[in-house]
């Protein structure tokens, strides 16, 4: 393990009988777009009911920063064919508000986060983020009508637990330790920066300011995780995986493949919601999937994997040579379910393409908290109809009425071995409107 232990002892764990063991523009405009909710409060304190607020110095914003929360392609490393590389850790931390907002709660947390800003550059060596907000935050704070619809069960054979947080703050980093550090001065108030924090990553504008946000946003949770090369493989002592170390050691996930090949993923352009209030944002979806590759390695061949990843008129000499796509041709479905009993997760999921592209842009990991092996799937995509659109389609509901051996989750890609524990939706605002959004300045 690298230094993960404790955050898995934060996390609260559902009840689950049966189904646990079964081109960027800068940042200037965006900080006078939002500059009114943050600087409507003079120093000094401010006070909401029940909570005292400390009217911190907001800070400046290091200039180049995209006005997208969410615009990360363009600052990752590219693999040889072009496809982008995803931070090596991650972590979601999730909380809601502490009593009643004012502007000097959007204050404060808008500090925090230039704070980040200014002390890493925007880049998987420094730090990536993203501030979304659950329609709980909406209906229950602030009495709106909420921009994202909650969480549902997206399948028949599903039954998670649906997540309500206020906020979820999405943290990316190729250096653990650092994630570790920023959400202990989050949550914790603990001085940063902390001891010891590799010097890669920051940024030439220097850091300093405050991280403490615990007066007006209570944690809830954390959740951890890691993607790329060897990492999986170097966490695959854990339960859900069996003994024999049988996940490969160039695999960036536990399932064996590779995912977010740029053709098989939206664009950011194709996420972005163009108009509203919440233009120039997104929104995310985030679960909790358990992984139970027991007969995903004990049982299956090579072979079996792939078609069901995949295709069954895929090879896995043809999966060696796939570089920007993972071409699985939708229109031979009816001949996978009649002809070969078996469907691929690939497959089904391309039926949900828009104009031959995805429509969701997957930003998922690995993880082993609680010491189980699982994925927290977090996409981002324009409306959550869109990924409701993409997981109906991974379904394949109808392919049992074609051919009986293919059932919900027998033969049916990837839906045998992974169990969702969690889901929520999110928004995510620009970057201007991205603490506390929809405020009041007069609240």
């Amino acid at each position: 393990m690298t230094g993960t232990g404790a955050v898995h002892r934060k996390l609260t764990w559902p009840s689950r009988r049966g189904l646990l063991f079964g081109a960027a523009a800068g940042a200037g405009a965006a900080a006078i777009a939002g500059a009114g909710i943050y600087q409507a409060v003079e120093d000094g304190e401010a006070r909401a009911p029940g909570v005292t607020v400390p009217l911190v110095p907001l800070g400046a914003q290091p200039a180049g920063l995209p006005v997208r929360q969410h615009a990360w392609d363009a600052y990752l490393a590219a693999d040889p064919q072009g496809n982008p590389v995803s931070p090596k850790f991650d972590r979601l931390l999730f909380f809601d508000v502490n009593g009643t907002p004012s502007p000097a709660y959007a204050r404060l947390l808008e500090a925090a986060l230039r704070t980040l800003e200014r002390s890493y550059r925007w880049r998987p060596s420094g730090l990536l983020f993203t501030a979304a907000w659950g329609a709980g935050y909406f209906r229950d704070v602030l009495g709106v009508s909420a921009p994202v619809p909650p969480a549902t069960a997206l399948s028949d054979f599903e039954q998670p637990l649906i997540d309500d947080y206020h906020l979820c703050l999405h943290l990316a980093s190729d250096d653990e330790s650092r994630l570790t550090a920023i959400e202990a001065a989050l949550t914790r108030g603990t001085p940063f920066p902390a001891t010891g924090l590799s010097a890669t990553g920051l940024s030439a504008t220097g850091a300093g300011g405050q991280l403490d946000i615990s007066r007006v946003l209570r944690w809830r949770q954390s959740r951890t995780g890691f993607v790329g090369t060897g990492l999986p493989a170097g966490h695959q002592d854990v339960n859900g995986i069996p003994a024999g170390q049988p996940v490969p050691k160039g695999s960036p996930l536990f399932m064996g493949f590779k995912s977010g090949l740029r053709r098989n993923q939206a664009s950011e352009d194709d996420v972005t919601i163009p108009d509203g209030p919440f233009a120039g944002g997104t929104t995310m979806h985030v679960s909790y999937l358990r992984l139970r590759l027991g007969t995903w390695y004990g049982q299956l061949s090579q072979r079996e994997r792939v078609a069901r990843m995949y295709a069954p008129q895929v090879t896995p000499e043809q999966v060696t040579e796939f570089s920007t796509d993972a071409e699985s041709d939708p229109n031979l479905l009816g001949q996978a379910i009649t002809g070969y009993g078996v469907i691929g997760h690939a497959q089904t999921c391309a039926r949900a393409r828009r104009g031959g592209s995805p429509i969701i842009l997957r930003r998922d990991f690995d993880t082993t908290d609680g010491g189980l092996a699982g994925l927290h799937f977090v996409s981002l995509q324009r409306t959550i109809a869109d990924l409701v659109t993409t997981r109906t389609a991974m379904n394949a509901t109808g392919a049992g009425l074609q051919n009986p051996s293919i059932t919900d989750t027998v033969n049916n890609g990837i839906n045998e071995f992974i169990f969702v524990l969690q889901r929520g939706n999110y928004v995510v605002p620009a970057r201007s409107q991205r603490s506390f959004p929809l405020l009041p300045p007069d609240a």
